[in-house]
């Protein structure tokens, strides 16, 4: 089975080829401390699972999450973070990722996670599935509302320092339309201002 690894931690990719040269079945044949143009050093590299992080400073991880599933729905993703925020979650598995293992896990999860998903299932490691259980899919049946995927990455334009203006222009979109997420936003996570979103974004380790 081809691998590609995607963090921008050497040790992070090093730990993992390590622990994929040592089965017979698993081989990491590509690696990156960028996430850009995914879909293509899939196809470049014929990789059967790409196991990625998050958060990669100078990368918009979910913008090219999104862009990989459109180009190639198929791909098996794995995405293997440091951190579990709940928004990111929910986004991520909305959008059709099958295998979330957070690096708190023991390494096998990660081994368990690639081959389900190169056997087309899912995979969550215990902490992931207990995030998604809590946010996603509340206990007494109601469903909270997590962020759209539109709604996170306004999100993380205005909490980057982007006026309304310069996030419509980088996202494509009318600036009412921004203002309109903006709203929503601030509804959803109880917030008043672009200041307590930029607060939100740090303390959720939702920016690299």
């Amino acid at each position: 089975m081809r691998i590609g690894v995607v963090d921008d931690h050497p040790v992070v990719r090093n730990g993992l080829r390590a622990l994929f040269e040592a089965e017979d079945d698993l081989d990491m044949v590509w690696e990156s401390d960028r996430a850009r143009g995914l879909a293509r050093e899939l196809a470049a590299h014929r990789l059967d699972v790409l196991v990625l992080d998050l958060v990669i400073p100078g990368s918009n991880v979910l913008d090219e999450v999104v862009r990989l599933r459109m180009q190639a729905p198929d791909a098996g993703l794995v995405v293997y973070t440091g951190f579990a925020a709940e928004q990111y979650a929910c986004t991520l598995v909305r959008e059709g990722v099958r295998a979330l293992v957070d690096k708190e896990s023991d390494p096998h999860q990660v081994l368990h996670a690639v081959r389900a998903v190169a056997r087309g299932e899912r995979y969550l490691s215990p902490a992931m599935a207990s995030l998604l259980l809590e946010h996603c899919v509340p206990a007494d049946g109601r469903r909270d509302e997590p962020l759209s995927r539109r709604e996170l990455q306004v999100l993380l334009k205005l909490a980057e320092g982007c006026d309304l203006q310069q996030a419509a222009e980088s996202l494509c979109l009318s600036v009412k339309t921004v203002g309109g997420y903006r709203t929503r936003i601030l509804a959803k996570l109880g917030l008043r201002s672009n200041g307590e979103m930029t607060l939100y974004a740090i303390r959720n380790q939702l920016m690299g």
